[in-house]
């Protein structure tokens, strides 16, 4: 019998638990402290030693294995894109939990079925289960990566296999291919600067911006995958942040200060909010789901915005779309809306440098009324280090 998702976690929890009380243990007896994460290595501290020593170093062990799927992560994830390429969730799908050969996983394919079965065997830290030697079944994870359709359907018609999806799958895959290449020319790009140069560049070789290279005709798979999966994000995120916009601050040891996000409900009847840089819409349209008076302007490039004109129906089909209109625009040039309530930016400014994002934003200033209101959405990652106490 299988074991339950607690007990699981329990399972895990125990090794770690039970590593931490023999180092502690081993330590105690020493009577010296455990060396510090933050502490600089000092090879000379008789601490150090004591982690040689056979239960403490056993322990340390079998803690390090309970989350040595973190080492392997990149390897995971370039698993994790095979199997949503080869629409591997679909076709287990379908088997149901007895599971699915590799051989038969690889057939509509025709990929290798030996090196397709070490692939998914690596993607089961966590992600997949093999039921038997080779023989392959989802679980809870792999399962929210179903693209929703027949295998058979994405197979045939393998342009269209990421439309009408959630999302989800787009967004790993883009993260699994693209941003993958990009990571890994980081350490080029920070070594050898070069003036406008950033990892994408060297990736793939371009001196095109990120945005304008998606909008080449040969890259229109990408342009559409790229759209979508920026859907999925909201996979990612609390269902309800863009109404809720909540985000508790940490000041110090014992403070901490909540922020409440722009409230959409305040806006009259008719107003306009403008998504600039918009892709899809997919934010925006949930707004104007729970605010159907508004007027929403969707803005993008041409390319972003025919397959934003496409999707829109199948991601929200009940949305009155009389109140809403798609725009091709470059936010670069003077901004068309010229009566906009909000102005929405998101995931759009901290893109660029400083000198393009500043052409962003004076555009919109230039449109702006003394009214409107700019409404910038953007993740940022929290300082390392503690906050100090207000006295």
């Amino acid at each position: 019998m299988g074991s339950d998702g607690i007990t699981t976690l329990r399972l895990l929890a125990n090794i770690i638990n039970e590593g931490i009380d023999t180092i502690e243990g081993v330590y105690a007896q020493a009577k010296m402290p455990f060396p510090s994460l933050d502490a600089p290595f000092n090879p000379t501290d008789p601490a150090e030693s004591l982690t040689q020593n056979t239960a403490a170093e056993g322990a340390v062990m079998n803690i390090v294995a309970a989350a040595s799927q973190l080492f392997a992560a990149f390897h995971v994830s370039s698993c994790l894109r095979v199997a949503s390429e080869l629409n591997v969730v679909e076709l287990l799908r379908d088997t149901g939990p007895a599971g699915l050969h590799a051989e038969k996983i690889a057939a509509p394919s025709k990929a290798d079925p030996a090196l397709l079965a070490r692939i998914l065997r690596l993607a089961t830290h966590n992600i997949f289960r093999e039921v038997t030697p080779n023989v392959f079944a989802n679980n809870r994870i792999s399962s929210a990566l179903d693209k929703g359709k027949p295998s058979s359907v994405l197979f045939e018609r393998r342009d269209e296999r990421l439309v009408g999806t959630s999302g989800l799958a787009a967004f790993v895959e883009y993260l699994a291919e693209d941003m993958f290449k990009f990571s890994a020319a980081l350490g080029d790009t920070i070594l050898d600067p070069k003036e406008g140069v950033l990892q994408f560049n060297r990736a793939l070789g371009t001196d095109q911006p990120f945005y304008y290279w998606l909008q080449r005709p040969e890259n229109r798979l990408r342009m559409q995958r790229f759209g979508i999966g920026m859907q999925g994000t909201a996979a990612t995120e609390p269902p309800d942040l863009i109404f809720t916009g909540a985000l508790l601050v940490q000041l110090g040891e014992s403070c901490s200060h909540k922020i409440q996000g722009f409230n959409w409900s305040s806006l009259t009847a008719r107003s306009s909010l403008v998504d600039v840089g918009g892709g899809l819409g997919h934010t925006s349209m949930l707004i104007a789901q729970k605010n159907p008076s508004l007027r929403v302007f969707v803005q993008d490039l041409k390319h972003q915005v025919d397959e934003a004109k496409v999707a829109s129906g199948q991601y929200v089909p009940d949305l009155p779309f009389t109140m809403v209109e798609f725009q091709a625009h470059d936010f670069f040039n003077p901004q068309p809306v010229q009566n906009a309530a909000v102005f929405m930016l998101r995931h759009i400014v901290f893109n660029w440098p400083d000198v393009r994002a500043v052409e962003i934003l004076q555009h919109l200033r230039d449109a702006a009324q003394p009214t409107t209101k700019l409404v910038v959405i953007k993740k940022i990652l929290s300082v390392a280090a503690s906050a100090p106490s207000s006295p």
